[in-house]
């Protein structure tokens, strides 16, 4: 299959020579690979549809259906059940005629219904896809707002044993974010966050090495890992999160021996945090 990586612009019609599947429309199921491949561009703003990166850094993409209610069926199916099929999400976004932009492997992890118009004018329930795309931060820096935007800045100057007091026990709670004013998304506590990567006072928890470099806001850059993804209904706990470098997230996601490397950072974290 062809190696793409994240940020490189393809024309359309070579993947669909590569890999197959339909090369028109937004959603597109290869029957010869175990890929469901999405377009996303500004086509659809003009019926209501805003595609993109959300605050809270998920990545959000409207179905396919012109007229009537939009439903899971076709190639929304096929994105819903994608894990379940074992085929890999792959995100692309239109950056010129016929040329896409990779933005990366992506996870189904939920969907919303909103309101907007069909071909032909009429108001309908449309499907929102909510989507993790892996790596977001990595690389990609003009394709969506920095997430960290989102976290109160106090938070980076509480004390660390307050913050983590705070971290404990609000990880049943999901903070709730209104965005446009109708519609409701929730997104991992920005206390947890903080505090994993406060914890790890600029070193990777999971190969020990610094921080690459500083964000715009001056602390070090790590990625937060949850061991086990909310998607999959895992915890968003201190005690399953883990702060990494760039290269040690790839590797978990990207690498050969990933899942194998995701256990040994289940047993660092575990000795990081361990059970009171």
């Amino acid at each position: 299959m062809i190696d793409l990586v994240p940020g490189q612009v393809i024309a359309r019609r070579e993947l669909h020579l590569e890999l197959g599947g339909q090369r028109q429309g937004g959603i597109s199921t290869p029957a010869r690979e175990p890929v469901v491949m999405i377009f996303s561009g500004d086509q659809g703003k003009k019926f209501g549809y805003h595609d993109g990166f959300q605050r809270d850094g998920s990545y959000w993409y409207t179905g396919e259906g012109q007229v009537g209610e939009m439903k899971f069926k076709g190639g929304n199916r096929a994105i819903q059940r994608h894990r379940v099929d074992g085929k890999d999400l792959l995100l692309f976004e239109y950056v010129g005629r016929g040329l896409v932009q990779f933005v990366g492997r992506a996870q189904y992890t939920g969907y919303h219904i909103d309101s907007a118009p069909d071909r032909d004018g009429n108001l309908r329930d449309v499907i929102v896809f909510e989507l993790h795309v892996e790596g977001t931060g990595v690389g990609l820096p003009n394709l969506h707002p920095d997430p960290e935007e989102a976290i109160p800045t106090a938070l980076w100057r509480r004390p660390l044993a307050s913050l983590r007091q705070e971290a404990f026990s609000s990880v049943t709670r999901d903070d709730v974010l209104e965005l446009g004013g109708h519609r409701t998304t929730y997104y991992r506590s920005g206390v947890i966050k903080v505090y994993v990567l406060r914890r790890a006072n600029g070193m990777c928890e999971g190969c020990g090495s610094p921080a690459p470099f500083l964000t715009s806001r001056g602390t070090p850059y790590l990625e937060p890992h949850h061991i086990t993804r909310r998607a999959d209904s895992g915890p968003d706990h201190p005690r399953w999160v883990i702060a990494l470098c760039p290269n040690c997230h790839a590797r978990v996601h990207r690498g050969a021996d990933g899942f194998e490397y995701n256990i040994h950072l289940a047993n660092r974290v575990q000795a990081i945090e361990p059970a009171a």
